[in-house]
Order: C-alpha cells, then sequence, then structure tokens
C-alpha cells in the first residue's frame, strides 16, 4: 500500500512540476464507490452507520457507463479528466477522484473513488420574499436505489396571488435501462394551471458523442396571470400543446461544431384576440450552424465549498428558419438570429458575455426584433473572499403580441413586492461580496453575503431615459451542507433596503444562491428568442 501511494505521489509531482503525463496502457480499473458517511473523515459521528445503512450506494455500473477508457487502452489524460468532470456533473458524488499508478512496463491501474451525495431529501419548503410567503414540503431522492433515478413529490403552499396548494411530481432517468437514451417526465398542478410533459432524448454525452436527438411533448392548460400597474390582475384563459423533436450532428476538430434540424408544432388557444403573442400556433423549422471551444478549470469557493467545474472558451451559434400557419391561425414569417458567447479566465478574473440578436422578417420587413446581452465575472480578491456580479438586458422592437417581464425578488431584485413591476423590456443586475469564512458545524458550512441589486422595466413605446431605475442593498447568511450539491444544498436568507423607497424590504428565505458565479459553455438547440414571459 506504501508503493502505491508513494508512486501516486511522484506521479502527481512529476506532472504538476515537469507538465509531464504518463505513457502506457490501462492494466486494471479500481473502482471504490463511499458512502454518504466515511468513518476516516470528520464528520464521522456516532449513527453513521445507521444513516448510511438507510439508503443504497451508487450502483458500480452507473460509474462503469460513464468511463471513457477500459483495460488494455492507452493512457489518455484528457478521457480520464473528461471521465472525473462527466461523474461530478451527474449531481450523485459530493467528490470524485481518479488517480494512476505505474506498475511497471509501461502499464498503470487506475484508481476512482466517489463518495456519494446524500439523496433523500425530505424537505420543509418555507419561503418569504416580497410580500409573499411559500410553506410546504418536498420529497425528494436523486438516486433512487442507487440507480442514478431521480424522484420527486412536492406540495406547497403559497400565498402570492392567493394560489393556495400546489403539486408537483416528475421523475426522470439519464440512462433509461442503461442506454444512451434519457427520460423525463412530469407533472405540475395548482388553482390556476396544470402542466404535463414527457421527453426522451439521446444527448451529448461525451467530447466525442457525433450525434444527438429527441423529441418532447407538453399539455399546458388553466389561467396566466397578467399584471397590471395598479397591483392588480387579470386571468387569462389559455390551452397549449405542442411537440418538438430534433436532430444534431457534431464534428470534432480544433473546435466542435454542429448542425442542427429542429420543428416544432404547436397548437394554442388564448381565449381572447388581446392575450395573443408572438409566433401562437405557429410550426418552427430550424437549422442551426454552431462551434464550441472549452477548456476546463476546477475550483471551490464559488457558489460552495465544494468542487465545480466550469468551462473557458467559446460558443457560437447561426439560426436560420420558417415559421408557418398551423389551422389558419398564426403567421408565416422567415427567421433569423444569432448568439455568441466568450469567457476569460486568469487564475483570479473570470469573465463571461453573452449576445444575441434575432428578427422575423415579412417580405422585406423586420418584426418582432429581439436583443439580450447578458454578462458574469467574478474577481477573488483573496481565498476566503470572492466578488462576484452578473447583469442581463432585454430589448424588443417590433414585438407583435402580448409580453410581460417581472423585476422582482424572483429575478433578482431583492427587497421589492412580488409582480408590481413589468414591462416589455428589463435590464436586472446583481453585486455580491461572498465572504467563505470556514466555519463547520458537522455536515454544515456557513457563509456570509453582501449585496447591491439593480433594474428596470419598461414598454416598447417608452424611452429607457425615462424610466425608473430600482436599487436595494443588505447582507445575508448562507448554511451549505457538505454531503450535497447543487442549489439544494445551499441555504440562504437574506436582510434587504430597499433603497428606492427607503424602506426595510424583509427577511428572504429560500434555498440557492441567487445566481451562480459561473457559467458553462454548452450545446443549445436552436429556438426563438425573445418568448420569455413571466407569469408569477
Amino acid at each position: 500500500m506504501k508503493k502505491i501511494f508513494l508512486n501516486i505521489f511522484i506521479f502527481f509531482f512529476l506532472s504538476s512540476t515537469l507538465n509531464i503525463y504518463p505513457q502506457g496502457y490501462i492494466r486494471n480499473i479500481y473502482i471504490e464507490r463511499k458512502n454518504v458517511f466515511d468513518s476516516t473523515q470528520k464528520d464521522w459521528f456516532f449513527a453513521a452507520k445507521l444513516a448510511n445503512s438507510l439508503r443504497v450506494v451508487t450502483r458500480q455500473y452507473v460509474i462503469e457507463d460513464e468511463l471513457l477508457f477500459s483495460p488494455n487502452d492507452e493512457i489518455d489524460i484528457e478521457l480520464i479528466e473528461e471521465t472525473e468532470r462527466n461523474l461530478r456533473n451527474t449531481g450523485l458524488f459530493t467528490s470524485v477522484k481518479i488517480e494512476l499508478d505505474s506498475v511497471g512496463n509501461d502499464l498503470f491501474d487506475i484508481y476512482l473513488t466517489t463518495q456519494d451525495r446524500w439523496s433523500t431529501r425530505p424537505s420543509l419548503l418555507f419561503g418569504t420574499g416580497g410580500g409573499a410567503q411559500n410553506i410546504g414540503g418536498r420529497l425528494e431522492e436523486l438516486n433512487f436505489l442507487g440507480t442514478a433515478t431521480y424522484l420527486t413529490l412536492e406540495g406547497l403552499y403559497r400565498t402570492e396571488n392567493n394560489t393556495g396548494w400546489q403539486g408537483y411530481t416528475a421523475i426522470s432517468q439519464k440512462r433509461l435501462f442503461r442506454s444512451e437514451y434519457g427520460f423525463e417526465a412530469g407533472l405540475f398542478a395548482n388553482k390556476y394551471t396544470t402542466t404535463q410533459f414527457l421527453g426522451l432524448n439521446k444527448p451529448f454525452r461525451t467530447l466525442d458523442t457525433k450525434s444527438s436527438f429527441g423529441v418532447f411533448g407538453n399539455n399546458s392548460f388553466g389561467n396566466e396571470f397578467l399584471f397590471k400597474p395598479d397591483s392588480s390582475y387579470e386571468l387569462m384563459f389559455y390551452h397549449s400543446r405542442s411537440i418538438s423533436g430534433w436532430y444534431s450532428r457534431a464534428w470534432r476538430d480544433i473546435d466542435r461544431v454542429f448542425f442542427t434540424a429542429y420543428l416544432q408544432l404547436e397548437d394554442i388557444d388564448r381565449g381572447r384576440p388581446e392575450f395573443k403573442r408572438a409566433y401562437d400556433n405557429s410550426g418552427k423549422f430550424l437549422i442551426a450552424f454552431s462551434s464550441i471551444s472549452e477548456d476546463y478549470v476546477k475550483s471551490t469557493k464559488l457558489n460552495n465549498y465544494l468542487i465545480e467545474d466550469f468551462s473557458i472558451g467559446g460558443w457560437g451559434t447561426a439560426i436560420l428558419g420558417r415559421t408557418f400557419s398551423l389551422g389558419g391561425k398564426g403567421e408565416s414569417y422567415y427567421y433569423i438570429a444569432g448568439q455568441g458567447e466568450q469567457s476569460y479566465f486568469d487564475g483570479k478574473l473570470y469573465l463571461w458575455g453573452q449576445l444575441t440578436g434575432a428578427s422575423a422578417f415579412a417580405q422585406s420587413r423586420g418584426l418582432n426584433t429581439y436583443q439580450e446581452f447578458s454578462g458574469q465575472a467574478f474577481y477573488r480578491a483573496y481565498d476566503w473572499l470572492l466578488l462576484a456580479t452578473r447583469i442581463r438586458q432585454q430589448t424588443v422592437w417590433n414585438w407583435y403580441g402580448l409580453r410581460q417581464l417581472i423585476l422582482d425578488n424572483s429575478t433578482g431584485l431583492r427587497g421589492f413586492p412580488v409582480n408590481q413591476i413589468t414591462g416589455d423590456n428589463r435590464i436586472i443586475g446583481n453585486i455580491e461580496a461572498r465572504l467563505f469564512p470556514d466555519i463547520r458545524f458537522w455536515i454544515f458550512n456557513t457563509g456570509l453575503v453582501l449585496f447591491y441589486d439593480f433594474g428596470t422595466a419598461w414598454r416598447q413605446n417608452t424611452e429607457i431615459t425615462k424610466t425608473q431605475w430600482k436599487n436595494s442593498i443588505g447582507f445575508g447568511l448562507r448554511v451549505y451542507d457538505m454531503k450535497s450539491t447543487g442549489s439544494h444544498g445551499i441555504y440562504r436568507i437574506d436582510f434587504a433596503y430597499n433603497l428606492t423607497d427607503k424602506k426595510f424590504g424583509e427577511i428572504i428565505f429560500t434555498s440557492g444562491q441567487l445566481f451562480s458565479a459561473i457559467k458553462s459553455h454548452i450545446f443549445k438547440l436552436p429556438q426563438i428568442f425573445g418568448l420569455e414571459f413571466d407569469s408569477d
């Protein structure tokens, strides 16, 4: 055993100091699956064995299905690193580690160690913000019987708009019957609206996956909210049925290049003509030519204390298409759109930016024109201090159809009442100083945040110089569950002061960071931009 660890140490020392990677072949692959609590770690406690016995460790085949290498393969560090990233991105583990051990004659053994996250999460849901309160419960299983199957059942009572009780249930499996196909299905319902969805797809799982395709169906009906300046609202009847399918082909050279064809058919009944939105009752056929360039970085103390992967590089797509009327109720337009992203990271400063532009054309006239800019940045001042910011700007011209973008606590402006600031266009920005003092209590760690939020929303016929900007400042407490990943492992309490109205905006209690400090460049299906509609 001492020899194994000595060889591992020598390998990583040489790799990091001399940038030398091993050459040879894989002899054996050893997989060690650790449960949530491990006796060699500091969070082991008197009931750890009992806690571990209440769940099933992730099945070995789930891990093996993600391996991009096999015994007798030549050593490829890129495939080893990609495997480690892919396993972390499953959301099943709090840690993933792959190590190589030289056994002589150009042969290496691979030791892969995973530690499960706590996957069964009964939760008491309680949230406040903007004058609305939520209370309820959720039973969520992220890794049912160790098979990487996701199940959730939720009941929530909401005071917002007198919604009352609502329920949600969903199931998904990223590898249905250990295949390359993923499956998802779900149902959401409250007294205003009901949504049902079902999807089957084959995603781009690795950097060398050559094709992706899928089909997705949605049935949604009920009433949506149209909010008015006097804080009242009107209910809008709707019944929407849609089905979409796509096929995408990828080529890998210096960058990855994609060709994608996408088709969506949608039938919508809005009840009244004044509730009509752009592209209602229209089929949409889109083709996209895209490319992505990415290198990967691992870091901690960005959104929590766990290791997170993010990509540095760029993404670009050009979309051409045609909309066509269904049942004589829609419009036929030509469509053109483009989106570009770029990121930069020098070890301390991170920058990410995205620019989107799109428009439909009837003859030579442009309409339903949409433009968006999104930006993210952070600067690591110290190991324990991260300065993070984001901004998003959305603007339309000659947009024919109802639009509603909301500016409140749920969209990023803390300390303001819900659903009272709306418009066709919106700008929202947030600046946070995130402190990671590393004060740990058993499986929980802590953090502090100082924040400044700003934003505005305005109608198409209003000049931006005449719109009123909203501002708030405050501080918050973060509690991080070290046995969980993602938003479910972060508990957020914010105290916001409304600078516009000069009053305390109440306590906000919810889960997850308001925004992630990082963005990754990923493959995206072509779409009609600008269809976002905030209902509540």
